[in-house]
């Protein structure tokens, strides 16, 4: 019985139906149903991605607050306005598809290239993710399309295909500057010093880009914009983060924050000591978990859309092991427990409102899996990861 799931679920045909159909259902249901007491719509973030084309356009401030067009604030790169151009023409629904459809296609391209050691490794890391991937695409969010491209740098970068991995790693710092954690696949690798030039044609591209529909001067100003935001982003709010888990369960206070960070640098970087077993395939793939896994720990900001990048990083960290240990198995119940399903009906509402939500429950597993990890990092070498 489950062979046949698993024969059904790697045929291609299969997987390209799959995805129309789930996308386009998420899609119908944020665009038709009604956003019960708010003002804006359940699609507001694409509304967000879609508007800053136009305002980029008529040379508006990218960054200023239009509350008569959407909720909150754009915060991406003049770059990404520009490339919403693409589909920001098309009729709101067929956008709203596109984009999700785009996030969810690189997502599932780049969990495809990776080598999980079960042969049905990407049917089981693909259900793992899903409800994150649920979740951010019902939110339009872009955090499926930057995991995806972080997964598929990392392919590049195992087949040396060393301009295509710069390409998708400075696109993702232009969606989101977390993306400047990946650059990491790049510090022992042997081509390091011509992976650095490639990275700076593209960013260099990526800035200029905009001139197609800007003079100098403004898009001088668009950039100036976009800094005061980033640099003037200072919200005292804690959620789904080491910074949240330690304000919820100890009262650590959020003014702390920066040392947090600062801990949590030292704490990736440590592992580092460990440079010489790069050429080691366990070590650079627990490296690519703790990126993914620590982009999201670390941000104070880190909302439960996010944790698609931090599924991820499990979903590789787990299922291209091995040798799983019972600590392994337990803590992975523990993620789908938690992480998955804590926001779920499985769990009563109360549960949820007085415990979950400002315990905040969802980011504890991951916390304990980046430590394993780190953990991993520190004494993986030959021997062991030939039955790690």
């Amino acid at each position: 019985m489950m062979e046949n799931v698993y024969k059904l679920a790697n045929n291609s045909r299969f997987q390209w139906g799959f995805m129309l159909v789930f996308v386009g259902l998420i899609t119908a249901q944020r665009m038709f149903v009604e956003n019960v007491g708010y003002s804006h719509t359940l699609y507001n973030n694409y509304l967000i991605f879609q508007q800053s084309f136009f305002h980029l356009l008529n040379n508006q401030d990218l960054y200023a607050a239009y509350p008569d067009a959407y909720y909150d604030l754009f915060k991406y790169s003049p770059s990404f306005a520009l490339a919403m151009g693409i589909i920001a023409y098309f009729p709101t629904w067929l956008g709203l598809f596109l984009w999700n459809f785009l996030n969810v296609f690189v997502l599932f391209a780049g969990l495809k290239r990776m080598q999980f050691i079960p042969n049905n490794g990407f049917v089981l890391a693909s259900f793992f993710v899903l409800v994150e991937l649920i979740t951010t695409t019902q939110n339009s969010q872009s955090n499926a399309l930057i995991t995806g491209l972080i997964l598929l740098a990392f392919d590049s970068i195992e087949k040396q295909k060393i301009p295509r991995s710069a390409w998708m790693l400075v696109s993702t710092v232009f969606i989101k500057l977390f993306g400047l954690v990946a650059f990491v696949f790049y510090l022992f690798h042997p081509q390091k010093r011509r992976a650095l030039l490639w990275v700076i044609g593209f960013t260099i591209f990526l800035i200029l880009l905009p001139l197609l529909v800007l003079d100098v001067s403004s898009l001088y100003e668009q950039y100036v914009s976009w800094n005061h935001l980033l640099v003037n982003d200072h919200s005292n709010e804690l959620k789904f983060s080491v910074m949240g888990f330690l304000h919820s369960w100890f009262g650590v206070s959020a003014s702390v924050k920066n040392y947090v960070l600062l801990f949590g640098v030292l704490s990736f970087v440590a592992p580092l000591v460990k440079y010489k077993q790069y050429g080691n395939l366990r070590y650079r793939q627990l490296f690519l978990s703790s990126v993914l896994l620590w982009v999201v720990l670390f941000n104070h900001m880190a909302e439960s859309a996010t944790f698609i990048l931090a599924v991820s990083g499990v979903a590789v960290w787990f299922f291209t092991k091995k040798r799983i240990t019972v600590l392994d198995k337990v803590l992975l119940t523990f993620t789908v427990l938690f992480t998955l399903l804590s926001p779920s009906d499985i769990y009563p509402e109360f549960v949820r409102k007085l415990y979950f939500i400002p315990y905040t429950v969802k980011v504890i597993p991951c916390i304990l899996i980046w430590i394993k990890i780190n953990f991993e990092l520190f004494i993986v070498n030959e021997k062991t990861s030939k039955s790690s």
